[in-house]
């Protein structure tokens, strides 16, 4: 028996098993504390996808109505999306909801995370999820607590205007202490945007041009501010101004109106630089090329009489006893005068005149054409009266006489201009309107807006063109004068084409 006890003590055959089973229980550990890890990631993950898809659905509602915020929160909670949760201690059907603790909140910006409760000012949803427990596996060998998981997320209704002229005007109404932007009160009224400093900082009501495609090249924006459809990007939440004044960039603005100076002849046979379909600005020019470069003065803002100007023809002028300082006028104009130099004898004033409206118009009078004037701007404004001639000139409803609307159709040469284009007869775009533009609006005093330094966008409006831009010697020369239609929207003037929306996870 000896020898084989012997044996016994020293047989090493089955050394690894004890070996084996104290490590079995480290491999059986690795591998719980795996399976608990991979289960709190793909539950992180999981809420991640959640509160993303939640945040980005409340943001499509964020578009400044009084309903926005209810109807975002509405949208986050399930009404577009429904985000349910498998991983965890429970199963949620939909993981954002109004009784689970999670925080929604809405942010006027991302710079000071100021919160608001206004519809109109919200511009992003923030959205912040409970801690969700799971439990674990190991832990509860270890005598641990449960995993918790939770995630965040930001999200933003954008917008962008594209397809517009790379322009942009500061905030007219900004002051030292207020950046209010209400184009709303300002529909009607003619504004003068005088040209951006060749240096330094802008000033409220000057314009300048924005840089095309990324790049300061005054061809490129030349060539943008005169083609249909421009050849640059979108232009949403921050802009860059080009650098300083643009010289000969008014020819291109001009070719708007049947004006092609300045080596600009090529572009008469173009129909990417078609002129609008009404381009009277009140001087005499002869039919066909030699009407391609005129003289054109600024408008004029003289009320004190409203005898009918010689010569048959009248450009649509501004404001009574507006300067030529940066700003808005008051918004009265001389419109008994227009009426009776271009639409002699029709009425003696044109704010009681009911014009006609095409068959089948579910609104009239005035309105059809445009929105009224606010703010004291009276009615009809000019882009009122410049519709309703459009629809003269297109035939949509009787014309009712004129001596430059009857002449202009008839294309022969005479005193005046002409209604209709009479150089660039390639086919006059229309959609926009060549003399309705959408620029970019920028607190330019409180941002530090200057050549080459941009900042963030406050809205977009648009704004009817009076008038070709005039030559020194006129002392309004190089000056763009305008009028407030109204902000721009995907149902406006402009917006309707060039106005695009969307959603955009920041955090």
């Amino acid at each position: 028996m000896l020898p084989r006890l012997a044996n016994f003590a020293r047989n090493t055959s089955g050394a690894v098993a004890p070996l084996f089973a104290v490590g079995l229980i480290a491999f059986v550990g690795a591998g719980a504390l795996a399976w608990d890890i991979s289960r709190g990631y793909a539950m992180r993950a999981e809420l991640e996808a959640a509160v993303d898809a939640a945040a980005l659905a409340g943001a499509t509602q964020l578009d400044g109505q009084s309903d926005a915020i209810s109807r975002a929160t509405t949208a986050a909670q399930g009404a577009l999306v429904q985000n349910s949760k498998r991983m965890g201690n429970t199963y949620e059907s939909n993981v954002i909801t109004a009784s689970s603790g999670d925080t929604i909140q809405y942010l006027t910006d991302l710079t000071s995370r100021t919160v608001t409760t206004d519809s109109t000012k919200a511009q992003f949803i923030e959205i912040t999820l409970a801690p969700r427990p799971m439990g674990l596996i190991m832990g509860a060998l270890l005598g641990l607590g449960a995993f918790n998981g939770s995630a965040h997320a930001v999200a933003g209704y954008g917008s962008a205007i594209c397809k517009v002229p790379p322009m942009m005007i500061c905030n007219p109404q900004e002051t030292a202490t207020s950046t209010t932007w209400d184009p709303s009160v300002l529909i009607g009224h003619a504004v003068v945007l005088t040209p951006a400093p060749s240096a330094g900082a802008f000033a409220p009501g000057q314009f300048g041009f924005l840089t095309v495609n990324s790049s300061n090249s005054a061809a490129l924006i030349k060539d943008a501010l005169g083609r249909f459809p421009p050849l640059s990007e979108c232009y949403g939440e921050t802009v860059t101004p080009a650098g300083g004044n643009i010289a000969s960039a008014d020819d291109f603005i001009n070719m708007r109106f049947d004006v092609y100076a300045n080596g600009l002849n090529s572009q008469i046979n173009d129909a990417a630089y078609a002129p609008a379909m009404n381009t009277i600005i009140g001087v005499k020019a002869a039919a066909g090329s030699s009407s391609c470069n005129p003289t054109v003065t600024s408008p004029s803002n003289d009320c004190s009489s409203t005898t009918a100007l010689a010569g048959g023809a009248m450009g649509l002028p501004r404001d009574c006893d507006q300067g030529v300082a940066a700003g808005t006028g008051s918004g009265v104009w001389n419109a008994k005068q227009y009426f009776n130099t271009n639409h002699p004898g029709l009425t003696s004033d044109p704010s009681t005149y009911v014009p006609s409206v095409p068959a089948g118009a579910t609104t009239t009078g005035w309105a059809y054409y445009g929105p009224n004037g606010t703010g004291g701007a009276i009615t009809p404004t000019r882009y009122q009266v410049y519709k309703w001639e459009l629809a003269i000139l297109s035939n949509q409803i009787p014309n009712p006489g004129g001596a430059a609307f009857g002449q202009g159709q008839a294309g022969s040469s005479g005193t005046a201009d002409f209604a209709k284009p009479q150089c660039n007869t390639k086919g006059a775009q229309t959609d926009p309107d060549r003399r309705t533009i959408s620029v970019v609006v920028l607190n330019c005093k409180a941002d530090g807006i200057k050549a080459q330094h941009g900042g963030p966008v406050i809205g977009y409006v648009d704004l009817f063109l009076l008038g070709p831009i005039a030559k020194a010697p006129d002392p309004a020369a190089q000056i763009l004068f305008g009028e407030f239609i109204g902000a721009t929207t995907d149902t406006s003037a402009v917006g309707k084409e060039t106005r695009f929306y969307s959603v955009r996870l920041y955090e």
